[in-house]
């Protein structure tokens, strides 16, 4: 084992740890690296999503200011009719 490992909470070197030891340290942090992986993966998904959202918004906003669309009254006209 060339690498010292450290401890992922204080960063400290295991180099005199036990191997049991340095072996639950490499655990702890092969976990938190998918943690990591699996959070950057549902990030990109929900940016995907917004992207897609706000792209449908422009779209609809769009079709709303074309010539020959009547607008839709505000709630203060729809109670005066």
């Amino acid at each position: 084992m060339s690498e010292t490992s450290c401890c992922p909470y204080c960063g400290l070197p295991l180099r005199h740890a036990p191997d049991g030891i340095k072996a639950l340290y490499r655990e702890v942090q092969r976990i938190a690296d998918i943690a990591e992986g699996r959070a950057a993966d549902d990030d990109a998904r929900r940016i995907a999503d917004l992207q897609r959202q706000v792209a449908e918004l422009r779209a609809t906003v769009a079709r709303l200011r074309a010539p020959g669309v009547v607008p839709i009254p505000a709630p203060s006209d729809r109670r005066a009719g």
